[in-house]
């Protein structure tokens, strides 16, 4: 019982001396802002994913080598390397839905194929065998250089931060002291990834014209949650 009074007196005895602390520490002027830097950026990294099917041919099968063998130098007239060309999916069916009956087995294979711009699709396009293709689309777009966009839009929303801050004091005649607190709020890529699908049709291409539209900018944003004292 000795043991456990004095062990009681102790604690209430600290809490007494760390409430003391405080209550001897000056009080902390501060201020609390919001910092936020945006972007919009070109992608030069465009997904595409392609997908090719074995179709018949005067009762014949056209295979899904012959039709991988064309999307392989298809990519390589591209000047491409052959490391941005991955297989996504192998998958098949013997239903003739026209027939509604079974058929001879037909493959279908999908590609992952990463291009630069917009005008190497229209260029893989003419390249194609449009019987051959099942449907292609963009299922991803990004940019080689988006850590050091974000990193520095990291930056510039802190240095956003500190200027609002700033000027809010000025406003009552106070001055802008150092960084307490320092908080990145992230709420996420606008627009990573996504998917779409492109029509396709061989005939519908008009040889007399070359798109050079960009595809749409990638929207990057940084937000800072930043506190500073009062001085």
């Amino acid at each position: 019982m000795k043991k456990l009074a004095l062990l009681l007196a102790l604690f209430i005895t600290g809490m007494a001396q760390a409430q003391l602390q405080q209550q001897n520490q000056p009080l902390i002027k501060k201020i609390e802002v919001m910092g936020t830097a945006e972007i919009e950026v070109v992608p030069d990294e465009i997904y595409l994913r392609i997908a090719l099917k074995e179709y018949k041919e005067n009762a014949k099968i056209v295979s899904m080598d012959k039709l991988e063998s064309q999307l392989v130098k298809a990519v390589d007239q591209l000047g491409l390397p052959k490391e941005n060309l991955t297989v996504d999916n192998i998958y098949g069916y013997n239903w003739d839905w026209r027939k509604k009956k079974s058929d001879d087995f037909l493959a279908t294979k999908s590609f992952k194929l990463k291009v630069s711009n917009v005008k190497m699709v229209n260029n893989l396009i003419e390249k194609l065998d449009p019987e051959g293709v099942n449907s292609m689309g963009v299922a991803e777009i990004t940019h080689s250089k988006i850590k050091e966009y974000k990193n520095e839009l990291k930056l510039e929303a802190l240095k956003s931060a500190k200027e609002k801050a700033g000027y809010l004091l000025k406003g009552i005649g106070e001055e802008l002291g150092g960084a307490l607190e320092i908080q990145e709020v992230d709420y996420g890529d606008h627009q990573p990834m996504y998917e779409r699908s492109m029509a396709y049709s061989k005939s519908a291409q008009d040889d007399s014209y070359q798109s050079d539209l960009e595809f749409k900018t990638i929207k990057l944003k940084s937000n800072v949650r930043a506190v500073f004292e009062i001085e």
